[in-house]
């Protein structure tokens, strides 16, 4: 399935009387919009902030390319207790707000201009520990594919062995044929495969994964005219009363610490750069 951005053009608004809606691109954290009060009611584990309800609204129309494919829209998270309504129509409801969900769009969508909104509640006071922000704090996406197509998250690798190196692949499509498979290490292609589901492969050579050296492979699938491209490294997880946790037979020290989803300044905003400083500052601790 092909995967469109759909994070700009949104609107948002407090749900409460005389609030105006304001343009905002996602990731958004409404509560950092919110005002700081002594009479907060999730205090000091939510900065003191208020807690609201909010709805998102963007207004679209679906390009002429997708009509006739199957369209699934991606919520990476939205806190908390989301509704999804498309067109007026109630299209989803999702309580936890730390996890991502699909809506199936195609039952719900129209000719022409279509409108998607999203209810974020937390106003129901106190339901965090920590700093949870408020809304679609997490992209969106758009998912299109026609009627023969590899499903979303359809593509499942998992290491069989290091000595010698063997992976199997689990490929899910939308109806049965026959699914072409390579293996890649950048730009070369180590082993190919063709067949339906499911592969045992062999890969020479392999550079196994490690914390210190953390080497991936690429598994390129194809079903048709869908493409899909999954990122994964060859390894071995083991435990053992001796050892405790060992990757591909060496001890491994786990250090851990108790890290939450905000991103200081930037709110609970989720950006693939603040990720990935975090991960660097840690690893850097040790």
């Amino acid at each position: 399935m092909k995967r469109l951005d759909f994070n700009r053009g949104w609107l948002c608004r407090p749900l409460k009387e005389g609030a105006q809606a304001i343009p905002v691109t996602l990731p958004h954290d409404a509560m950092r919009t919110e005002a700081r009060v002594r009479s907060s009611v999730g205090e000091g584990n939510i900065g003191w902030f208020e807690g609201g309800d909010y709805e998102y609204i963007k207004r679209f129309t679906v390009p002429e390319e997708l009509k006739g494919q199957k369209l699934v829209f991606e919520f990476e998270s939205v806190y908390h207790n989301a509704e999804v309504w498309l067109n007026g129509q109630k299209a989803a409801f999702r309580p936890y707000g730390y996890s991502n969900f699909y809506v199936e769009a195609n039952d719900f969508l129209r000719e022409g201009e279509n409108e998607l909104r999203v209810v974020a509640h937390n106003a129901d006071q106190p339901n965090s520990r920590w700093y949870s922000g408020t809304g679609i704090f997490r992209p969106v996406w758009l998912w299109s594919a026609g009627e023969k197509h590899i499903r979303l998250n359809g593509v499942r690798i998992q290491t069989l062995s290091i000595a010698p190196a063997s992976i199997r692949v689990e490929v899910k499509t939308s109806v049965p044929g026959e699914v072409a498979l390579e293996i890649l290490d950048g730009e070369r292609v180590v082993a190919t495969e063709r067949g339906e589901k499911l592969f045992t492969l062999s890969i020479p050579d392999a550079k196994l994964w490690s914390p210190d050296t953390p080497h991936l492979y690429t598994a390129r699938v194809r079903f048709g005219d869908d493409c899909v491209e999954e990122r994964f490294g060859i390894r071995a997880l083991s435990w053992t009363p001796e050892k405790g946790v060992a990757i591909n037979g060496e001890r491994c020290v786990i250090r851990d610490a108790c890290i939450h989803h905000d991103n200081g300044l930037l709110g609970a905003c989720t950006y693939p750069e603040s990720e990935e400083r975090r991960i660097r500052i840690l690893k850097e601790a040790g």
